[in-house]
Parts: structure tokens; sequence; C-alpha cells
């Protein structure tokens, strides 16, 4: 049997971390770090609309471009994870690492240190992203090679239609709920719709069909220009 280094009887065989997507806008984000691996938390972490702060003595100049981000221009002091309810550390330097895990410990603020996963509280996985659809992967911190790997399988899997097909989806929830029956009913149509011939339509962008197939579902005209031009 072929071990993968670092595994041994002790390591789990199930992922012991728990899966979260969570709503991160308006709240504070502490970034401990300024290099590009720190630019791209920054850049996720804006995506969600949360205030990020940056606390290093110096940044990459897409940083310092991000008229949006708090920068702090010196080392890391405790008292600059005040407010967050999350921080990341990347730096190269382990004592401010162990630092900034020590102090959000202590806050009860989630905490991710890159590359070092005993001294996180949460882990970030590799990501699938199609418009509205995130798909997030993880191995428990074991192998993020494979992690990567799968998210690059599975990104060949999840095609722009699918991305197309969330959208109509979100164009026609409220006029679902608003129709006759209950959480059943409505659920049921939602159903007949994803597994109907409606990804074909999309997938060959073929908007009359995609608006008759819901018409026949709905009773209802349905105008698909803005999400399919």
């Amino acid at each position: 049997m072929v071990r993968e280094k670092g595994m041994d009887e002790k390591t789990p065989l199930t992922n012991r971390y728990y899966p979260l997507f969570i709503d991160l806008a308006g709240r504070t984000v502490v970034v401990v770090g300024g290099g590009t691996v720190a630019q791209r938390k920054v850049e996720a972490l804006r995506r969600t609309g949360a205030r990020v702060r940056v606390v290093s003595p110096e940044v990459v100049p897409e940083i310092a471009a991000d008229e949006g981000v708090e920068i702090v221009r010196r080392g890391y002091a405790p008292g600059d994870l005040s407010g967050a309810c999350l921080v990341i550390a990347a730096t190269g330097d382990q004592e401010t690492n162990a630092a900034v895990s020590r102090d959000a410990g202590l806050g009860n603020i989630f905490c991710n240190v890159v590359d070092k996963p005993e001294l996180c509280s949460f882990i970030v996985p590799s990501v699938v992203e199609k418009g509205p659809i995130t798909v997030a992967i993880s191995t428990g911190g074991i192998s993020p090679t494979l992690s990567k790997r799968l998210r690059v399988e599975i990104g060949k899997v999840i095609g722009d239609e699918y991305a197309t097909l969330a959208l109509i989806m979100g164009r026609i929830r409220s006029l679902v709920i608003a129709g006759e029956g209950g959480f059943e009913s409505h659920k049921r149509i939602f159903e007949i719709l994803i597994n109907s011939e409606l990804i074909d339509a999309v997938r060959a962008n073929d908007r009359a069909q995609a608006e008759e197939i819901l018409y026949q579902a709905l009773g209802e005209r349905v105008d698909l220009k803005e999400v399919m031009p």
C-alpha cells in the first residue's frame, strides 16, 4: 500500500470540517500580509462585500490602488483584529502567523493561516465558479493538490450553460412562489424544469425554445432576453 507523505494510521478517513458559505457583506475581515498571496485573498473577499483591513508594512500596488481597502502600514499588533469576524494571515513570517492564530483564538475569531492548517480554525477550499454557481472542494487539508485536480475536472463538467440556467431559475423564482399551491407544488415545478430540455435549449442558445418550455410549465410568458441575449 502506498501512503501519501504525511499520512499514518491516525489520518482521518472522513473530512472533519463543516462545509459553510458565509455572508461577509458589511463585516470586517482582516488580512495580515501585503504580498501577492494576500492580494488574491483581498480580491476574493472584496467580491463578497466584506470590509477588508490589510495590515502590512508594505503592500503590492494592486492592494494599494483599491480605495475600498483599509491599509495599516506597519507590522501586526493584537489590536488589529478588533471588530473582525474573520482573519487571514498571509505572511512569510512564522512568528507573525503564530501570533495572529493565537490572538484570533483568544478573541473567538475564525482564522486561516495560509499553508499552515495546524494554525487554522478554518481552511479555504478549492473553488469552481460559474456565474452564481460556486462549488467548494476540500480534502480536509490532507491533499490540496488533489483538491486542485478535482477543481479542474469539475470545472470541465459545469459549463457556462449551468450559470445561465441558474440565472433563469432565479428569474422565475418569485413567479413560481407567487403561484398556486404550497411548498411541495413549487418544488415540483422547479424539479420539472431542471430535469426538462431547458438545459439543452440553453446550451444551444435557443431562447425561443427556452421561453416556450417555461411557458408550458408556468402558464405565463417569461422574457429571457437579459439572461440569453
